[in-house]
C-alpha cells in the first residue's frame, strides 16, 4: 500500500478540492427537544398529574431510545414509580379543546435510566422518511394516501410518527403526481415510478405500504399492512395486522420506528472516546480521497479523521469518535456518496 510522501502535495488537493468538490449534507432531521413531553390531563389534581408525569416518562423513553421492551425493565419500573426525581420542569397549558402538562425531564438523568437498562439511545438526527401507501377496500377498489388526508388512518399514523420522534411525510397527490405515478404503480412497487414522483420531495428513505384485507379463511375480518423502506442500500421489509383498518398506518410507523431505532440505537454512556478504522473502495484518485476525508470529517461526533494508507483504489481512514462507533453509521448510511458493504466498516465511494 502506497502512502502519502507529501504535505505539500496534501495541501494543494485540499485547496483544488474545496473549489470544485462540496460535501454532500446528510439530509437527516434533527428532532428537537426530546426531552419535552405535552401530556393531556383531565385536571391539576394531584394524581392526575402523578398519572402524566408517568406517561410523559414513557413517551419520552421511547421516543429517545425506540426500544419498546424499555418499558419492562426493572430499572424503568422502579423510575416510574419515583418519576418525580427526572423532572426538571412542568406546567400546565390550556389548548383549544384540551388540557395539556408540559413536562421537561434531566437528560442526563433519563440518559442514565436508559444505560442501566441495558438499552441505548437512538441520536436526535433521524432520517425523513417518505410514504408511499396504498388502500384497498372490500370491493378492491385502490387509492392512494395523501397528505391531504383526514382519515383516521392518517392521523393515527401522523400521531404514532410523533410520538416515536419519527420524521415521515405524504405525498400531495396533486396534478404532479398524478402524472407520475398510480396506486397501481405502489402496488406493484415500481421502483422507476417509485423513484421519479419521489425525486420532487426531499427525503432520506422511502417506505411502500400496501393495505389489503387478509384471507377471510385464515383471519376473518381482518386487514393487513405489507411494507417495504429503501434507505441508501438498505432494505427492510414488513408486515402487520388489525382487525380495524384504520390503526394499520399507526402499526406499519411503529414497527418501521423499530426497525431503524434497533440499527441506529448507540451507547448510553456519552463520554466516551473511540477510535474506528473504516475502509473506502473504488476511490479513482486522490481528489476523491480527501473528498472521502472531508465528509467523513463532517459527521456527527467524528472529532478526527486520519489517512493511515491509499491504493489500489482503495483508502483506509482511522476515525476518532466522541461517542460509540454506531452513532455514525445512520450518518454513513444516508450518504449519498458512501454505499455500505456486506464487510462491516467498508464502504464504496459513488461518484457524482
Amino acid at each position: 500500500m502506497q502512502y502519502l510522501q507529501s504535505s505539500v502535495m496534501r495541501l494543494m488537493s485540499v485547496v483544488m478540492l474545496l473549489s470544485v468538490f462540496t460535501v454532500p449534507a446528510w439530509a437527516a432531521v434533527e428532532i428537537k427537544q426530546l426531552y419535552q413531553v405535552s401530556v393531556a390531563v383531565e385536571s391539576q389534581a394531584n394524581a392526575e398529574r402523578t398519572r402524566a408525569l408517568r406517561q410523559g416518562l414513557a413517551d419520552a423513553l421511547l421516543r429517545i431510545s425506540g426500544d419498546d421492551q424499555l418499558l419492562q425493565h426493572g430499572e424503568v419500573q422502579r423510575a416510574l414509580r419515583n418519576v418525580a426525581d427526572f423532572v426538571t420542569q412542568y406546567g400546565y397549558q390550556q389548548q383549544p379543546d384540551q388540557l395539556q402538562l408540559w413536562i421537561q425531564f434531566d437528560q442526563e438523568k433519563v440518559n442514565q435510566l436508559i444505560q442501566r437498562a441495558e438499552s441505548g439511545i437512538w441520536s436526535n438526527l433521524r432520517p425523513e422518511l417518505l410514504l408511499w401507501m396504498v388502500r384497498e377496500d372490500e370491493n378492491l377498489q385502490r387509492r392512494l394516501v395523501g397528505f391531504d388526508e383526514a382519515s383516521e388512518l392518517v392521523l393515527q399514523l401522523r400521531a404514532t410518527a410523533q410520538k416515536r420522534g419519527l420524521p415521515v411525510k405524504l405525498p400531495l397527490l396533486d396534478l404532479n403526481d398524478s402524472m407520475a405515478i398510480s396506486a397501481l404503480d405502489v402496488w406493484g412497487r415500481f421502483e422507476d415510478a417509485l423513484d421519479f414522483a419521489s425525486a420532487r420531495y426531499p427525503h432520506d428513505g422511502v417506505v411502500v405500504s400496501r393495505i389489503y384485507q387478509a384471507d377471510p379463511t385464515l383471519t376473518p375480518g381482518s386487514w393487513v399492512a405489507d411494507w417495504t423502506l429503501h434507505l441508501g442500500d438498505i432494505r427492510w421489509r414488513g408486515e402487520v395486522a388489525s382487525s380495524d383498518q384504520d390503526e394499520l398506518g399507526a402499526l406499519v410507523m411503529a414497527q418501521v420506528s423499530r426497525e431503524l431505532a434497533q440499527r441506529y440505537r448507540i451507547s448510553g454512556t456519552l463520554e466516551q472516546t473511540n477510535e474506528w478504522q473504516m475502509t473506502v473502495h473504488d476511490l479513482a484518485d486522490l481528489t476523491q480521497v480527501i473528498g472521502a476525508e472531508l465528509l467523513l470529517a463532517s459527521l456527527p461526533s467524528v472529532s478526527q479523521v486520519q489517512l493511515v494508507g491509499f491504493g489500489n483504489a482503495t483508502a483506509v481512514f482511522q476515525l476518532r469518535l466522541q461517542v460509540d462507533p454506531n452513532s455514525i453509521v445512520q450518518a454513513l448510511d444516508l450518504s449519498r456518496q458512501l454505499r455500505p458493504l456486506p464487510e462491516p466498516g467498508h464502504y464504496r465511494w459513488v461518484s457524482n
